[in-house]
């Protein structure tokens, strides 16, 4: 199995001082343990001038040649799916500090397009490893027939997401997991002080780069307080590809969960979406 996603050494040492700045340096090594890197997914940093990115949630995807829109349902009660997010895998390859995701090619996640989801579900994330950026066009919504009638279903653009189409860059950091879970064994048993000393702690104060902001996260732990996403490390052969936030349409966090195997094979076919309530 792949995991963990090991961070970097440079990360380690930002999050062990982090960790002793905030009063938990008695278990510094337990909680530097379970941290993991992942890909920091979110708005321009202050004074970065580089272009902007194919990378982005909300909206309209740009999509290449042969694309179709994947739905939920057949026939005539076919809804369409909601688009979550696109993403180019070249602008995210210098943060992949383990080389877990393919160099290149494109992906885009969706969400089924009825309110029906069980908690973790079937979903369809599309992958083009031939495609690029240059590759891609605006979807033309106005000529499918899936977006006809708005009114038949909730999950068409651009209704799934309030606010307009968000940019994504990427950015590596160390990220700390929830040590604490909801259906299952903890994956550090801290004793109660520092238990609440970390519950007490804003997410920024153990953040390695706080510079950069995350609307969504690959390839990163499972951060939400309380919840239970996959299995601790060693116990699972999964991890999350995508967290992907609180998208409007389900108002609670959602995670695209991928087998390590698939992972490794570049199969992203047999995705599963978790939705967690508290």
């Amino acid at each position: 199995m792949m995991r963990p996603n090991p961070v970097t050494a440079g990360g380690e040492r930002i999050l062990r001082r982090l960790i002793g700045e905030a009063g938990l340096g008695p278990w510094e090594d337990e909680l530097a343990g379970v941290a993991e890197h992942g890909i920091a997914l979110g708005p321009r940093p202050d004074g970065f001038g580089g272009p902007e990115p194919f990378s982005r949630c909300g909206g309209v995807p740009d999509v290449p040649p042969g694309f179709v829109w994947p739905s939920t349902g057949s026939g005539p009660d076919a809804q369409a799916d909601c688009f979550v997010a696109q993403i180019d895998l070249a602008e995210v390859r210098g943060e992949d500090a383990n080389g877990l995701l393919p160099p290149c090619g494109l992906l885009y996640f969706f969400f089924l397009g009825d309110d029906g989801f069980g908690g973790r579900d079937p979903v369809n994330v599309l992958f083009f490893p031939d495609r690029s950026a240059a590759d891609t066009a605006p979807y033309e919504v106005d000529s499918d027939p899936l977006f006809a009638d708005p009114d038949a279903g909730w999950g068409a653009p651009p209704w799934e997401f309030t606010g307009p189409p968000a940019p994504l860059y990427a950015a590596g950091k160390a990220m700390l997991a929830q040590v604490g879970r909801f259906h299952d064994d903890p994956l550090v048993e801290l004793p109660q002080e520092a238990a609440e000393r970390l519950a007490s702690l804003g997410r920024a104060a153990l953040d390695t780069a706080p510079q950069h902001r995350a609307y969504m996260v690959l390839l990163g732990p499972d951060r939400e307080a309380d919840q239970y996403v996959v299995a601790p490390h060693g116990r699972g052969p999964e991890r999350i590809l995508l967290d992907a936030g609180r998208p409007d349409f389900t108002g609670c966090p959602l995670y695209y969960v991928i087998r390590d195997e698939d992972l490794a094979a570049a199969d992203f076919s047999r995705i599963e979406a978790v939705t967690v309530q508290h």
